[in-house]
């Protein structure tokens, strides 16, 4: 089980997107197997949307991301 950065609902680790941090850069992970250190989002544009309102992925990454950059891998994750 893994927790949505952006609704905190926990959910099996299947059915969330992964994303990691490295480098500092911040990239979708499809196949789960990137290194560094991941963080979930559930697969829709609403926690989406909440979490880059919440400025989610900065806070849990304890960064400061370029809100571009991370708007570019959702939607790579989202398929979009």
């Amino acid at each position: 089980m893994r927790r949505c950065i952006a609704c905190r609902e926990s959910k099996p680790q299947d059915q969330l997107l992964r994303f990691t941090f490295r480098d500092g850069c911040i990239e979708a992970d499809k196949d789960i197997k990137n290194e560094g250190r991941g963080i979930y989002l559930c697969r829709n544009r609403e926690c989406a949307d909440m979490a880059l309102k919440r400025k989610a992925f900065n806070r849990v990454l304890r960064t400061n991301a370029d809100a571009e950059k991370i708007e570019r891998a959702i939607d790579e994750a989202l398929g979009n």
